[in-house]
């Protein structure tokens, strides 16, 4: 997966109602790429062979 850039993560903060300016936005660039290379490389053996479940919350 490519590196998010920071335009990238402007827009997806602004999606969300986050105005996420300089010098934090280096720094939320630089722990969100390297904690979704982290999970990239997180593949345990069959995985992909179950279905994945919905999580249905009990009412409150």
């Amino acid at each position: 997966m490519a590196d998010l850039s920071k335009d990238d993560i402007r827009s997806m903060g602004k999606a969300v109602g986050l105005d996420i300016n300089e010098p934090e936005l280096t720094e939320v660039m630089y722990s969100l790429n390297a904690l979704l290379e982290s999970l990239d490389a997180i593949n345990p053996p069959g995985l992909n062979d179950v279905e994945p479940l919905p999580i249905i919350l009990p009412p409150v």
